[in-house]
């Protein structure tokens, strides 16, 4: 009996709060748009995993080297592309620079915003050439404040948040001393630029090091289970299993740590939540 009164006082709790709900209302969510999946990246990155893995697992027989090795197998890829976005960057920020440059000498010359975008879009750096010239192109099918916002938010870079605020704003108010803003964004660019080469110069060695110790350690694990199968012989059991998946995870957590600290650390943007793309 009192489980029906139990069940009973569910249905009549559940019937208020549904009550209360078409009462209320329920607010509106935000629509989450599911992010496009690269079939082909994903296969060309699991499938070299696996395929270390298996190898290992077969030629070994422990199931934990194998899951440890496709693990790291899987990361590497993830290391050096933190090396190269962090090689991205200062090219960008280098090229930003330059751009900005030429704008400034552009608009010296007497030149018009709109037409000095044009004048530049064939000569921009290679690294910012293809915005510039999309850039170029909408200035002149809609008003050039909307297109420079768009640029920003594919862009969605500081500098470039900097040069487009600085150019929209002498737009709108007629500003003359536009190119000596473009020149100071152009220095202070650089100074960062500069300053982002010799942080990586400073990390290099610790980069280095590190894929040497990850190297090194593999090697060791290899020559001691092919020149000493006597004194790898615990990890056939169970428990060495157990104990060798533990090791592999707390490796395999290292470089994952690695990878990490080695990726670029986003700046602030001014124009932060502009979006890009064709309407």
């Amino acid at each position: 009996m009192s489980l029906y009164g139990a069940l009973v006082g569910m249905i009549a709790a559940a019937g208020v709060l549904v009550a209360a709900r078409g009462w209320v209302g329920v607010p509106d969510r935000p629509v989450r748009h599911v992010p496009d999946v690269d079939a082909a990246a994903i296969a060309t990155r699991v499938g070299p995993a696996l395929l270390a893995g298996l190898v290992v697992w077969a030629l070994s027989g422990w199931p934990a080297a194998g899951l440890a090795i496709a693990a790291i197998t899987l990361m590497v890829p993830l290391f050096f592309d933190a090396a190269r976005r962090r090689r991205a960057l200062v090219e960008r920020a280098d090229a930003l620079a330059a751009w900005a440059d030429m704008l400034r000498d552009t608009i010296v010359a007497h030149a018009g915003l709109q037409q000095a975008i044009v004048s530049t879009a064939e000569v921009a750096p290679a690294a910012i050439r293809a915005p510039v010239r999309t850039l170029a192109v909408r200035s002149a099918r809609m008003p050039l404040a909307d297109a420079l916002r768009r640029f920003a938010g594919e862009m969605a870079d500081p500098v470039a948040d900097k040069i487009v605020a600085a150019i929209v704003i002498a737009d709108a108010h007629q500003a003359q001393n536009l190119p000596h803003l473009l020149g100071e964004i152009a220095e202070t660019t650089r100074q960062q630029a500069s300053m982002r080469q010799r942080v990586e110069t400073s990390r290099a060695k610790t980069y280095a090091s590190s894929r040497a110790m990850i190297l090194i350690t593999g090697a060791m694990v290899i020559v001691l289970a092919v020149g000493s199968p006597e004194f790898m012989a615990p990890y056939d059991t169970a428990w060495g299993q157990l104990v060798l998946a533990i090791a592999g995870a707390l490796f395999a957590g290292a470089v994952w740590g690695l990878i990490q600290l080695s990726r670029p650390v986003p700046e602030p943007r001014v124009l932060a939540g502009i979006e890009g793309g064709e309407r």
